[in-house]
């Protein structure tokens, strides 16, 4: 909640300098995915902007391995503050992203399958489906360098580009699991067991990305 919040209220004070002072707007691409926002001038040296990014993919697998479904979702609303040091192309940015990205797989077995959950094997009859799910910090600061101003009253067509990190902190993974029919009460807990201590493992595997790298290119148009 506070976070939208903070959202509504920035849209407000950049919404109010960029209808003073002229507003570019961009396409861009990258590792957050596509998307598209508004600059506007603030001071002299710098703009602010707003942008949202997005891009999903789902990769299905149906084999002897078993059947999987991975949906991976980039999605993300930027806040940012650009300074342009040397009154040039060059800036440095510094702000606030809203993070959605997240990434899900629901699994179940195919007959004459093995699956290992913590070093233990079980066979299509002793495992019945799974779900996983991996998750980021819902607001993440950002912080990064760049090249090109969607508002430079020189030009109408422009480039941009930007290059930075956004700290969205480790991953938070949740599982669920549900047991085959092979399995007695107390079989079925040492599952659960397992299936928990593999969350555990992915967790702190996978903690190095709570640095997410944003490299993206574009083009911006100046009204």
């Amino acid at each position: 909640m506070k976070a939208k919040i903070l959202v509504v209220a920035l849209c407000g004070v950049f919404a109010t300098a960029a209808q003073a002072e002229g507003v570019g707007v961009y396409v861009n691409g990258g590792t957050t995915g596509f998307g598209l926002g508004v600059a506007g001038n603030l001071s002299e040296s710098v703009t602010g902007r707003i942008g949202f990014n997005t891009w999903s993919k789902t990769v299905t697998q149906n084999d002897s391995d078993g059947n999987y479904n991975l949906d991976l979702k980039l999605q993300t609303i930027n806040l940012l503050a650009d300074w342009y040091p040397f009154s040039g192309t060059f800036r440095t940015t510094l702000g606030l992203v809203s993070n959605g990205n997240k990434a899900t797989v629901t699994a179940t077995p195919s007959a004459g399958g093995t699956y290992e959950f913590n070093n233990h094997i079980y066979t299509a009859s002793e495992f019945g489906s799974y779900t996983g799910e991996m998750k980021f910090n819902s607001t993440a600061p950002y912080l990064g360098v760049g090249w090109g101003n969607p508002v430079a009253r020189d030009k109408t067509w422009g480039f941009v580009m930007d290059l930075g990190v956004m700290f969205q902190g480790s991953p938070k993974v949740t599982s669920t699991a549900t047991c085959g029919p092979a399995l007695n009460v107390t079989d079925c807990q040492i599952f659960q067991n397992d299936v928990a201590a593999s969350t555990a493992t992915l967790e702190e595997d996978t903690k190095d990305f709570k640095y997410w790298p944003v490299i993206s290119i574009g083009v911006s148009y100046h009204f």
